[in-house]
């Protein structure tokens, strides 16, 4: 049983586009929340162009006691959607440790990131943590991907990224 007055990490699919709108009600309400950025590239009038867009359209990762949903529901109604857990149909916390090492590689504006299917074998391989490098603390499981040696890290049922090749020296088996 989830105590509804502990705040935890909460995945939330947001519906028709309304992610930029629910921002300012979180900050007015001085709830935490993140966004996984990446860098696409585009090309206009033949030259390269790069902008910032969500990884994921339409997620965003709120840091709130459970409770928090029924205000959320108040304003926003039926236009958004908790991740929940498949059996009980309760909101699903995110592990601490999962969410910081998800926050630590899709903040790190790595080229290379990839969006992976989320029922994607992820835990084939060897768990590691890496100790040097633009991901250092980051932890997942390293796998071959491509030819290249590519840390994988998931949150488990909501998205899970691979980063580009990570040297073997930066890595320590756990």
């Amino acid at each position: 049983m989830i105590d509804v007055n502990k705040e935890f990490w909460y995945a939330v699919k947001v519906f028709y586009d309304r992610v930029p709108a629910m921002i300012p009600f979180l900050v007015n309400d001085n709830i935490q929340y993140y966004i996984p950025m990446h860098v696409a590239e585009t090309t206009k009038e033949g030259l390269p162009t790069y902008t910032e867009r969500p990884l994921i359209p339409s997620l965003i990762f709120i840091r709130c006691a459970v409770s928090y949903f029924s205000t959320l529901k108040s304003t926003f109604g039926d236009k958004f959607q908790v991740y929940s857990h498949i059996e009980t149909k309760q909101p699903q916390p995110i592990p601490e440790h999962e969410m910081n090492a998800f926050m630590l590689v899709t903040s790190a504006k790595d080229k290379g990131l990839e969006l992976l299917d989320p029922s994607f074998d992820y835990r084939i391989g060897d768990r590691v943590r890496v100790i040097d490098g633009m991901f250092k603390g980051a932890e997942g499981y390293v796998r071959r991907i491509k030819g290249r040696k590519r840390l994988i890290v998931a949150i488990e049922g909501v998205a899970v990224v691979v980063t580009s090749y990570i040297p073997q020296a930066f890595l320590e088996r756990l």
